[in-house]
């Protein structure tokens, strides 16, 4: 199997490192869902696929994480951005996000 990336452009991917660089600067985003692909699939992302992002680390505040969420959805995106911490996910979605998941670096 080939190794996984992410399906945006340059642009989108920095927009999205600079959002959890101010507003979850010390938890791992993992990406999953659609927009983590393989070189081996051949059907293309939807343009306006969603982006799924589980948070690990320090659980941000109710606060916290409605201004992460209110930051992606006043950025320039053409897509929504769903965020999640990964210690809320039930058991059988994390086995299937950690087989696909993808670390985001700021």
């Amino acid at each position: 199997m080939s190794e996984p990336h992410l399906a945006l452009t340059p642009d989108q991917l920095h927009s999205v490192q600079a959002v959890l660089y101010t507003f979850a600067p010390g938890c791992q985003a993992m990406v999953f869902g659609s927009r983590v692909r393989f070189d081996s699939q051949t059907h293309p992302v939807k343009p306006h696929a969603d982006l799924d992002i589980a948070l690990a680390g320090t659980p941000l505040t109710s606060y916290d994480m409605f201004a992460l969420r209110d930051a992606f959805s006043e950025s320039d995106l053409p897509f929504r951005v769903d965020v999640l911490m990964r210690d809320d996910l039930p058991a059988h979605w994390l086995k299937a996000i950690n087989w696909v998941a993808l670390p985001l670096r700021a």
